[in-house]
């Protein structure tokens, strides 16, 4: 009897770790997509001698979080709550897929050098909506079922490498050029980024 109880603890802590392996996936993803965003901004700004766009920017930086909390609750919801929850996490999704295009808009600099590096980090960036989207259960399934549907499809690892490596190439620029070295991705877990107080990301 003992022992079934521990089999049966045991299996059920297992399902609840599936049912948020998800969200922990989906966090990863924002915590590396929401910054290559802003960095492109950032980029955009020094190329035109221009301050960055902090509407646009904190625009990001609220999207990405209610994606991260509305993700968090729709595996704590209802049957009867979860459909809701679900829309409106699509809906953040719609608002930050948005933001990407608002990105694309005014992501226009006269030097040809920087011109082309925007470019090649934007189309690495968008590539992460794909991922966001893949990662997230549908809404007329469970969260709890279908989370964890793609594990290992989508490396934040490989992203970062990838969007380090057009970020330092060298364009001749000098300011750019100064300002992309700041801007390195350093991928952390949540965990680590809070036991640190932010100061690794």
């Amino acid at each position: 009897m003992r022992k079934a109880l521990v089999v049966l603890l045991s299996l059920a802590l297992f399902c609840i770790a599936c049912s948020t392996a998800w969200v922990s996936e989906l966090d990863s993803i924002l915590a590396a997509a929401a910054p290559a965003l802003i960095n492109i901004l950032q980029i955009v700004a020094v190329a035109n001698g221009q301050p960055v766009n902090s509407i646009l920017e904190a625009k990001i930086n609220s999207d990405a979080t209610d994606i991260e909390t509305l993700a968090a609750d729709f595996t704590k919801a209802t049957a009867a709550s979860a459909p809701g929850i679900c829309e409106e996490l699509q809906a953040a999704i719609s608002a930050y897929q948005a933001d990407q295009q608002l990105v694309l808009q005014v992501a226009q600099v006269s030097d040809p050098s920087t011109q082309t590096k925007i470019t090649q980090l934007a189309d690495l960036v968008v590539g992460t909506v794909g991922a966001i989207t893949a990662v997230v259960p549908p809404c007329q399934g469970s969260a709890s079922s279908q989370g964890v549907k793609t594990k290992n499809l989508y490396s934040i690892s490989d992203f970062e490498a990838n969007y380090n490596r057009i970020l330092l190439a060298p364009t001749g620029n000098t300011a750019v050029d100064a300002a992309t070295r700041r801007l390195k991705l350093r991928q952390h877990t949540k965990i680590v980024r809070w036991l640190t107080f932010g100061r690794l990301r």
